[in-house]
């Protein structure tokens, strides 16, 4: 199915679920036998709609991305924490490196998409979005399309595929893959991706991520038409500060939080909240 077909059809199979912790469980209909799920803590109508995402691979159960949800939904945003099925009914855990992925990066901004359309209208105005780790690069890629209105983007701890692996490994995956669909086999084989060094997946959805790397995703963050933010952990390995600073020059707003890590573990949870919420507030939402 087409993605704009796709995305119409998902607006209208949104369904609440049971309330948990203050929150709502929805559902939206992907395709036939594929249903995501979300939680949603509806906020004060003149406050900003939030929704976050996870990272490569996870929940929305994850610890950096449910700890800033139940907070800013405490401060009286309205939340939205989509899990993408990554090609699973409900899916509700995470994914071992070592299963069979056959989800691509253009079925994960499918769904991406359709979420933030849905709190669009649910909020009735543009939300602001924000991803953890490679959730950075699906929102570039979605605010690459012009598919979906968005208010802001905040990246936290971003990290583009291909980044973690060795460079000279990457290079040869890359290759491989590209003969394989020249070749017309793409069938599942072992590469490599995000943390993940043994990654079970076709050629075909290998390469839609790995094409997503630092120089397509600064382009993509540098020509964006609403304000957008990085911030990232003083203490954070993964993070490169001369590929930071090019973005910064390119218009991209660049914050550190010191002390913190990749993840904004307990000791930093509150120090990542309150940077946030300072970013949000200091934008001008109408």
């Amino acid at each position: 199915m087409p993605v704009t077909a796709l995305i119409v059809w998902l607006l209208v199979a949104a369904m609440p679920m049971a309330v948990l912790a203050g929150s709502a469980r929805m559902e939206l209909s992907m395709a036939p036998d594929l249903v995501a799920e979300a939680d949603y803590w509806p906020g004060a109508a003149d406050m900003p709609a939030i929704l976050i995402l996870h990272g490569f691979l996870q929940t929305r159960e994850f610890p950096t991305v449910r700890r800033l949800a139940e907070s800013l939904a405490d401060e009286g945003f309205s939340v939205l924490t989509p899990s993408l099925t990554l090609g699973l009914n409900r899916r509700r855990q995470s994914l071992a490196c070592e299963a069979i992925h056959t989800h691509s990066l253009q079925q994960d901004v499918a769904e991406l998409t359709a979420w933030t359309m849905w709190l669009a209208k649910r909020a009735g105005k543009p939300p602001v979005v924000i991803g953890h780790n490679t959730a950075g690069v699906l929102l570039a890629a979605m605010l690459d399309a012009h598919q979906a209105r968005i208010e802001q983007a905040l990246l936290v701890s971003m990290t583009a595929f291909g980044q973690v692996a060795p460079a000279d490994r990457i290079e040869i995956l890359r290759k491989r893959a590209v003969e394989s669909v020249t070749d017309a086999i793409d069938e599942i084989q072992i590469y490599s991706l995000g943390y993940c060094r043994d990654y079970a997946t076709t050629a075909t959805a290998f390469l839609s991520y790995l094409e997503w790397d630092r120089d397509r995703l600064g382009q993509a963050l540098t020509a964006a038409s609403v304000p957008v933010t990085v911030i990232f952990g003083g203490k954070d390995e993964r993070a490169d500060r001369a590929w930071l600073d090019s973005l910064a020059v390119g218009g991209v707003e660049i914050r550190a939080v010191a002390g913190a890590d990749h993840f904004f573990d307990l000791a930093h949870e509150f120090d990542l909240l309150d940077e946030v919420i300072k970013v949000i507030r200091e934008t001008d939402h109408g």
